[in-house]
């Protein structure tokens, strides 16, 4: 049954993502990248982080890509006029996607599947684990991190802000 799932979210998160880049309206991009958002976080349930399946569809489907539709909305896209094909776009496409293959492959070539003991799965993706590892080995990235989003915060206010001169 857990493998038919898997497979069912795989496919809506394939598919999610090539609507992503073919729709032309962004709205519709916007939609469906919430749709692979929420094929990923079925997959996240399955490995069994509820932690990572709840932060999934909490903020990136829920806030983000709400952020992202009201920007859309607010700004109205402007319609751009299309410059037309390159000359070899397709070939060019096609040798990238051979090539991008080829490297999948080779990466894949040494990856050894092992089933994971129970003591791990029932560790794996918990609160208790994920703050072990945030507030241990990566607690001098986590405040780095947290202190560049304020200066960009903070940034982007300050560049946003119409001066009296330009009035």
């Amino acid at each position: 049954m857990a493998i038919a799932v898997f497979f069912v979210a795989a496919a809506v998160a394939v598919l999610g993502a090539v609507g992503v880049v073919s729709f032309h309206q962004p709205i519709r991009s916007v939609l469906s990248l919430v749709l692979v958002m929420l094929a990923l976080s079925v997959i996240f349930l399955l490995l069994s982080a509820q932690f990572i399946f709840a932060v999934q569809i909490i903020i990136y489907a829920g806030a983000v890509m709400v952020l992202f539709v009201f920007v859309i909305a607010l700004l109205g896209p402007a319609r751009e006029l299309g410059r037309g094909r390159l000359r070899y776009q397709g070939w060019l496409s096609g040798i990238f996607v051979l090539v991008m293959l080829g490297l999948m492959w080779t990466l894949l070539q040494g990856v050894q599947y092992r089933q994971p003991d129970k003591t791990d799965m029932n560790f794996f993706g918990t609160v208790q684990s994920i703050a072990i590892g945030l507030f241990t080995t990566y607690l001098y990235p986590f405040e780095l991190t947290s202190i560049i989003l304020l200066v960009a915060a903070i940034g982007a206010i300050y560049l946003s802000r119409k001066r009296i001169d330009d009035l």
